[in-house]
């Protein structure tokens, strides 16, 4: 925690590569607690010792991880809101994750329509976290992201 420069820098970008975002602050050169928390679902998810830490074994599984060329994130979620009416490529990916989580949308056709809206809704009705409004926004797509990574690994 605290270091700033290059080296934390690549370590960001390779974990965004891998799949492990950091929304809030990006690849700032600076490890803070978003840039921590990757690290740490990296670890968890690749079954390292979950520390925080950048040591030589979470370091060479990252580099590892990075030689495959199996996408990582086989589910890319879009930011912002999006709700019924909406239409496009951001709703489809948001369908496509619901399907592979088992609420079923009905249809992967890009309009966030009433199936699209009672799918977020019974996704968001499991996490006494969310509002159970059917609006995807940030707190629902962390959710989804983490269903996802967690279904993935």
């Amino acid at each position: 925690m605290g270091d700033e420069g290059e080296f934390v820098r690549e370590i960001q970008s390779d974990l965004v590569s891998a799949g492990f975002s950091l929304p809030q602050y990006g690849i700032d050169g600076i490890f803070g607690p978003e840039t921590r928390r990757a690290v740490m679902r990296f670890q968890k998810r690749y079954g390292l010792m979950v520390d925080g830490l950048v040591g030589s074994q979470t370091l060479n599984k990252l580099k590892e991880v990075l030689n495959t060329n199996k996408p990582i994130n086989e589910f890319p979620l879009p930011d912002g809101i999006l709700q019924e009416g909406d239409e496009g490529e951001g709703v489809r990916q948001v369908q496509r994750a619901l399907k592979h989580l088992n609420y079923d949308p009905t249809y992967i056709d890009g309009i966030y329509g009433p199936l699209t809206e009672d799918a977020v809704r019974r996704f968001q009705s499991m996490y006494s976290a969310l509002a159970n409004d059917g609006i995807y926004g940030p707190n629902t797509r962390e959710f989804i992201e983490m269903e996802l990574v967690d279904d993935l690994s």
